[in-house]
């Protein structure tokens, strides 16, 4: 396709610049995903404008999506490193509710200092990853299939954990409020978990963009045998990558039921394909080779505005797939436009 329209290119070329700078800024997917959220949030805006009259109600509108985000946010970092590098993980979801479970069990029944529970956790993340990398890269059996099979052991495990019950966190661990305590900031309450959803975003936003691993996974998404030929060991990265992924998806189920104080053999159900859909929205390829943790935590903001856009209009929240299927549909849909 042309990079000017037919139009453009007949006339002036001060419209074909024009047409040019226009296509440019349409091309930024950040903006687009931008402008998707504020839309989504100015329907709740138009459908509820008795909750923008005081500033109490928009503080609790805000901070409720914030909280709904952090996790997505929070899991998504990993899922976007994998998507660059190629692959994609569909046990995330079962992980943050095996995480959570594991976290609170071990604090309550084998009274674990908060740190040693916290690191048993990260660790049993990382061997999961570590799992599904090896499987993936050195087995050979494609990571859709892999990580279907792990997501199916790690639900299992989650309800044997609860027993058809759920797992509670001790209430009298201070330590605790580091990761489920919050502040309230000009009258918004701003969960903790907000702040180490913003701290990794940094951490791992810069680990990406700016050092030789972070442009390893582009490489390695881009064209795995150009990749392999200039010497990049592809197999370590996508390693690596699942085991960032098992890690990030552990820490969320921990700031999870450290917030919540419970947790049910259900938990995370259903967030592996709500976290690739925040990813692609947010301008990840499909087939690897771009993408940014920026552009994630836009979409995710649009895929966590959704379930507060229907509670708040008393709406089922059934139909939250419904609306997230078509938003991916057309999330790609607009990536393959402009990519053509």
């Amino acid at each position: 396709m042309s990079g000017a329209t037919p139009a453009a290119a007949d006339g002036d070329p001060v419209s074909r610049e024009t047409d040019s700078r226009l296509r440019r800024l349409f091309q930024r997917r950040q903006i687009g995903v931008l402008l998707g959220f504020l839309l989504l949030f100015g329907l709740i805006a138009a459908s509820r404008p008795d909750l923008f009259f005081s500033w109490d109600s928009f503080s609790s509108i805000l901070s409720r999506l914030l909280r709904q985000a952090a996790p997505y946010v929070i899991i998504g970092i990993g899922m976007t490193y994998l998507m660059i590098g190629g692959e994609f993980d569909l046990s995330v979801g079962s992980m943050y509710g095996v995480a959570g479970l594991s976290f609170a069990m071990l604090l309550t029944d084998y009274r674990l200092t908060v740190p040693a529970a916290l690191l048993a956790v990260l660790v049993i993340g990382a061997a999961v990853g570590l799992a599904n990398g090896v499987v993936v890269t050195k087995v050979g059996i494609p990571s859709l299939i892999t990580t279907i099979g792990m997501m199916s052991i790690l639900r299992g495990v989650a309800y044997m954990l609860t027993a058809g019950g759920s797992q509670q966190t001790p209430d009298d661990l201070a330590l605790l409020e580091l990761f489920g305590g919050s502040i309230t900031v000009a009258g918004v309450e701003i969960t903790y978990m907000v702040f180490w959803m913003f701290g990794l975003l940094i951490v791992f936003g810069l680990v990406l963009q700016k050092t030789r691993f972070g442009h390893h996974v582009y490489a390695t998404g881009d064209d795995q045998s150009a990749a392999d030929r200039s010497g990049i060991d592809t197999d370590r990265i996508k390693i690596a990558n699942f085991v960032i992924t098992g890690i990030v998806a552990a820490f969320a189920g921990v700031v999870a039921i450290a917030y919540y104080g419970s947790m049910f053999g259900s938990a995370g159900r259903g967030f592996e394909l709500l976290i690739i859909a925040a990813v692609v929205i947010g301008g990840t390829n499909l087939f690897g080779g771009e993408g940014s943790i920026s552009g994630m935590f836009l979409g995710s903001l649009v895929i966590a505005v959704i379930p507060v856009l229907l509670v708040l209009n008393n709406m089922s929240v059934d139909i939250q797939e419904t609306l997230t299927g078509a938003v991916i549909i057309g999330a790609v849909m607009v990536d393959i436009l402009l990519r053509d």
